[in-house]
């Protein structure tokens, strides 16, 4: 785990950290581990809560550059916005920043993924970095694009006509 949370980004020691409140929260949590899926799924699935929890006590979560390429705009142009979710005097880039700060603040882990992909990351490449399959890891990309959707729709109004 401590090689995972440094492959993360996580300095050597604070993924000792890291490490040492997962094992906490295995203990604390054991009895309401209910068979569903392996119990190494379900260790891994609070490591990965507690990175993220690490992550964004630290600010780095919500960390990203905004870089919309064109056919992420047609896909914005696409949407219904609603014409009051703007702030007066946004730009299209400041409301998509805005949105995916939100978006980062309520789905921390999806959101990491997302600018992983966003950065150029394969889909090979994120899977191994979030400890899923390649075929999960495309699952759930997609449901993160369509979470994430919401969040972002209403900036296509501020788009030149």
């Amino acid at each position: 785990m401590v090689r995972f949370f440094v492959y993360q980004g996580v300095p050597a020691d604070e993924a000792q950290d890291i490490l040492q409140e997962t094992l906490v929260k295995v203990v604390r949590k054991v009895d309401t581990y209910q068979g569903e899926g392996t119990a190494r799924a379900w260790i891994w699935q609070i490591a990965r809560n507690c990175l993220v929890d690490h992550q964004r006590a630290a600010g780095r979560v919500a960390e990203h550059v905004v870089a919309v390429n064109d056919e992420q705009w047609d896909v914005l142009v696409e949407t219904t916005p609603g014409p009051a979710d703007c702030a007066v005097g946004e730009t299209a880039d400041e409301c998509v920043s805005h949105g995916l700060d939100d978006f980062a603040g309520r789905m921390p882990e999806r959101a990491l993924v997302l600018t992983l992909q966003m950065d150029g990351m394969s889909i090979t490449e994120i899977a191994e970095r979030i400890g899923r399959t390649v075929r999960a890891t495309t699952v759930y990309l997609s449901e993160c694009r369509k979470k994430v959707e919401p969040f972002i729709a209403h900036c296509a109004e501020l788009l030149p006509s």
